[in-house]
């Protein structure tokens, strides 16, 4: 796509989800269909010269119905801060482009505007907002009517707004209460939110923060989520190359919680290079006491002598002299054994973790030096350990970031008085933040499971949303009642089986966000999702002494591709679907590219539950090599996708 890439989405097929077109440096646009679902997208990449439109330089598309006829239109800021206009002379299922004007009602706006559309006095007609190069917002209220749009120019620097350089705007109802608000990228990465305190009529802004869904601490960030204020919520400490800690307070959900920067410096803390903050309640106190981790592999510990509400920090020099890791101690705690108190973790710079024992009580601890190599683990260069409950079975896992900026995941597969760590993955979940890796678990969305956020070397902050369902569970009864030792498998985006204890309940817990079927027999008798989207689902196979009903005796009026079974596969899979009506469909095979590889079928066929089997081969009848495929199954009424893999 080149440089200067400028997204936009707009559903131009009609099919109810959004397709993405890419602006570029050369004045191009880059064309990606949506072949999946507004909540499943599937991009596949159509053409990287859209329709042959080509606007010279800094391309950055819109879509807008701008004159009522049911179909979008298409308006293009450019290089010399003018807009072309495209009247869509087609139909909303297949647009046909007019170019109008090369300089749409004669706006310029000096250099590289970046148009955006939004009914800001709900007068039913849009009004035209254009971001430009010095970072103001120009803005043009619409006189005329949603079919004949008349523009007058209000401001050329609305409500004084001035974001920097290349001011990039967009309207959305951020917070939900049902008023646009604004949020404006510019040339730097941040993103300014402007809150709309006003109504839908009269909009009144109120800046809420310049780093939205971004933070950036110079260099070496080092995250530690805490609830300093006890209200609830957690708030956002970063240590960094410098040895400061920044602070940064959750404020309110909008609808996720939203920080604000409060200090570059907490408390004025003078800690060493490279600091690593963690926060623990060491005493039981019930206040939360502060541990940072130095370069030098020595450890500053601070005591919370204030409140749970409002923390005062005393540093005590002494109490932990003992400890040094030999470099870039990075402290993580947790009750490993299951005694309640908590035990200590320092990851360090050769990749190893020294583990200290709490020998004492939850508020007199006794430290017992019992390993400088905690389970052997050794990820390289500058450890930096975290721990929680990862696969929800009740006892601590661990992750680790390292040099490389990936994250080890060691899975305990012992319980919570007795760990025992085996290495999963020395590349958790592909995530990967360049170099030196920070990781710390918390549940940021306040959804049951952890959530993940991951310092590294630049200084920014990754955050990873936790798509994982906490179960899906149920019971299994006969004529007879509960039905101990019965099987239930488990097909989709994890396989698995499990037997149900002696009150006949199963669960299948720790799942990917995913397709999933869940069944008594791999032919018969099934429940199938697509997609899961809850956090806990309840299937019960009630009166099935012996699986003998069969899928095709589910009651459902909606298409359905299940997942194919079984999955991962070699060389052969089954892939079922159900049609809710007589039509024509295609079923297609696709790569990661989003090239297709096979047509598994095409034509009419008739409602009701269907099987075909797919041997792993391409159109030529040539072996596909291992990896992940998607299966699509279109129909007239809408399409569904589904996640496979080879392996050999």
């Amino acid at each position: 796509m080149g440089q200067r890439s400028f997204p936009s989405l707009a559903d131009i097929d009609d099919d109810g989800d959004p397709d993405v077109f890419v602006g570029n440096g050369e004045g191009k646009i880059c064309f990606f269909r949506n072949e999946g679902s507004s909540n499943s997208p599937f991009w596949v990449k159509v053409s990287d010269f859209y329709d042959s439109i080509d606007v010279g330089a800094e391309s950055t598309p819109v879509f807008v119905d701008i004159d009522a006829d049911s179909d979008l239109d298409l308006f293009i800021g450019k290089e010399d801060g003018t807009v072309s206009f495209y009247c869509n002379v087609g139909d909303k299922h297949t647009p046909f482009w007019n170019l109008l004007s090369e300089n749409y009602d004669s706006i310029d706006v000096g250099a590289c505007s970046v148009p955006t559309f939004a009914d800001l006095d709900a007068d039913g007609d849009f009004d035209l907002f254009v971001g430009e190069e010095y970072g103001n917002i120009n803005f043009y209220r619409n006189t005329g009517s949603e079919v004949d749009p008349q523009w007058d120019q209000v401001s050329t620097n609305y409500n004084s707004i001035q974001v920097g350089r290349r001011s990039c705007p967009v309207f959305g109802d951020v917070d939900g209460d049902s008023d646009l608000d604004l949020l404006i990228g510019q040339d730097e990465g941040k993103i300014f939110f402007y809150r709309n305190d006003g109504t839908i009529f009269l909009p009144f802004w109120t800046l809420i923060t310049e780093d939205y869904l971004f933070i950036d601490v110079g260099s070496y960030s080092h995250p530690a989520l805490s609830d300093i204020d006890d209200d609830g919520d957690f708030d956002l400490f970063i240590g960094e190359q410098e040895g400061n800690i920044d602070f940064y307070q959750t404020e309110e959900k909008i609808p996720q919680p939203c920080w604000s920067k409060i200090t570059e410096n907490y408390f004025a803390i003078e800690a060493d290079d490279y600091s690593s903050p963690a926060f623990v309640d060491i005493d039981a106190d019930s206040d939360l006491d502060l541990f940072i981790g130095r370069k030098d592999g020595k450890i500053d510990y601070y005591e919370n002598i204030g409140s749970v509400e409002s923390a005062f920090w005393n540093l005590d020099p002494d109490q932990y002299d003992f400890i040094d890791v030999q470099g870039y101690a990075s402290p993580a705690f947790a009750d490993i054994d299951g005694d309640g108190d908590l035990d200590m973790f320092v990851g360090q710079i050769y990749g190893k973790i020294f583990f200290y024992q709490n020998d004492g009580t939850p508020q007199a601890p006794f430290w017992t030096p019992v390993s400088e190599n905690f389970g052997f683990i050794d990820v390289g260069w500058y450890s930096s350990p975290t721990f929680g409950d990862l696969d929800q079975d009740g006892d601590f896992d661990l992750l680790v970031g390292n040099e490389e900026g990936k994250i080890w995941f060691y899975q305990n597969d012992g319980n919570p008085e007795a760990f025992s760590f085996s290495l999963v993955s020395d590349f958790y979940d592909s995530v990967d933040v360049g170099k030196r890796s920070a990781p710390v678990l918390g549940d940021f969305d306040s959804d049951g499971d952890l959530d993940l956020f991951v310092g590294e070397s630049e200084g920014g902050l990754h955050f990873y949303k936790n798509l994982t369902l906490n179960s899906i569970r149920g019971r299994v009864t006969d004529q007879m009642g509960p039905m101990g030792n019965a099987v239930v498998y488990l097909s989709g985006d994890r396989e698995d089986s499990t037997f149900t204890d002696s009150a006949g309940n199963y669960k299948f817990v720790g799942l990917p966000y995913g397709n999933y079927c869940v069944f008594r027999d791999s032919a018969s008798f099934q429940y199938c999702f697509y997609p899961l989207e809850c956090d806990t689902f309840e299937i019960d196979f009630s009166g099935v002494s012996q699986v003998e009903q069969s899928s095709e005796q589910t009651t459902t009026t909606c298409l359905q591709l299940l997942p194919n079974y079984p999955n991962p596969f070699n060389p052969v899979t089954n892939i079922s679907y159900f049609l809710p009506l007589d039509e024509p469909i295609r079923l297609i095979i696709y790569n990661l590219k989003g090239e297709k590889v096979k047509e598994l079928t095409c034509g009419f066929q008739t409602r009701g539950w269907k099987r075909i089997t797919w041997d792993g081969k391409d159109t030529q009848g040539k072996k596909l090599a291992s990896g992940v495929y998607f299966c699509k199954l279109q129909t007239r009424r809408g399409s569904q996708i589904i996640r496979m893999v080879l392996l050999k």
